[in-house]
């Protein structure tokens, strides 16, 4: 009895005789015979039904692939239309211009061709004609084309997840998009009729949760986002600290220059060491830096640390003003700019 096979009353396809479901249709091959009486109730769609109504993601995407091919042929033939009146002109603003206008027709030819065609009686795209899969509502019946062309702009949003919206149909239990979620819209198999595809959304098979899905996809895009932000905050911290450790080697520093003027303007000479003005050397030195007195009177500051600094130096000379004063010109040649307060620069 095994080997015998059993055709199916919608598409007549052979089935083997232990099938319940037709591998073509997916419509139900139990006979009334083999059926046992049941009190009536809510109907509750098959499980293996669902599996025959969803498209699934590999379906979808090689019926993308197709449209994606059938574009840039088109795309191609578009700019070596375009392009002849302008190949003589050089790259000037017209050419310029017309560049501009094809990408944006591009765009928008793009937009209308799967807006207008699933929204058609085929309900379908080239590609997915040829896969054999169309898109409806909830509620199986066909979209209208404003339901259509925002469908297709919500895509816009699966897109900034770094396309994980669109992996979604590999998980959720209608094999929804992000776009299909936002939509509610759903690509199903061609054969099935509005009623069987209408069961089958309010009775979903299991999968994600709509939860989970948005779940996973912040977590997938917390990782790179975190990643970038870490790149670009992570080099900027450390700068920081650099910046911080020079300014606090200049104000250790400047401390000295009241008493080394002073001390100049009652001796007529520089000082030649911090004991000369009563200033302790170990408040001129720290893990970070330390402070010396150089020829005429020039105080420099010397750092051990950050690594990116080491062995630098930053030179503050004393210059006699016409008014008689002394102001202070710092040089810090040697060292990097972004660590260097303007002044220094």
């Amino acid at each position: 009895m095994s080997s015998v096979n059993i055709p199916c009353p919608t598409c007549q396809k052979e089935n083997p005789y232990s099938a319940r479901f037709c591998t073509s249709c997916g419509n139900s091959l139990a006979q009334a015979s083999d059926t046992p009486y049941a009190p009536p109730g809510q109907h509750q769609a098959p499980s293996m039904a669902s599996d025959y109504i969803y498209a699934g993601f590999w379906k979808r995407f090689v019926a993308y692939i197709i449209d994606v091919i059938i574009f840039t042929a088109i795309f191609i033939i578009t700019i070596i239309v375009l392009g002849t009146g302008t190949a003589n002109s050089g790259m000037n603003a017209t050419a310029f211009l017309v560049g501009i206008g094809v990408n944006f027709l591009y765009l928008i030819v793009w937009w209308l061709y799967f807006a207008l065609l699933e929204s058609s009686s085929g309900q379908a795209t080239l590609g997915k004609r040829v896969l054999g899969i169309k898109v409806t509502d909830m509620h199986g019946q066909q979209l209208s084309f404003m339901h259509a062309a925002g469908r297709q702009l919500s895509g816009i949003v699966t897109q900034f997840t770094f396309l994980i919206g669109y992996l979604m149909a590999a998980f959720t239990g209608k094999k929804q998009a992000l776009h299909d979620m936002i939509a509610s819209a759903v690509v199903v198999n061609k054969h099935f009729s509005p009623q069987q595809i209408q069961t089958v959304n309010q009775n979903p098979p299991p999968g994600m949760s709509v939860a989970a899905v948005i779940g996973v996809v912040c977590l997938v895009l917390i990782i790179p986002v975190g990643g970038i932000i870490a790149a670009i905050a992570l080099p900027a911290y450390q700068d920081y600290i650099v910046r911080v450790k020079v300014s606090e080697g200049l104000v250790q520093a400047s401390t000295a220059k009241t008493a080394m003027v002073e001390y100049a303007e009652e001796t007529g000479y520089w000082p030649v060491s911090f004991e000369q003005i009563q200033i302790d050397t170990n408040q001129m030195r720290n893990e970070n830096f330390y402070v010396q007195i150089d020829n005429n009177g020039t105080l420099v500051i010397q750092f051990n640390q950050p690594e990116s600094v080491a062995g630098e130096r930053i030179y503050l000379t004393p210059e006699l003003t016409n008014t008689g004063n002394y102001d202070w010109h710092c040089d810090g040649s040697e060292i990097e700019n972004r660590y260097l307060p303007p002044s220094c620069q």
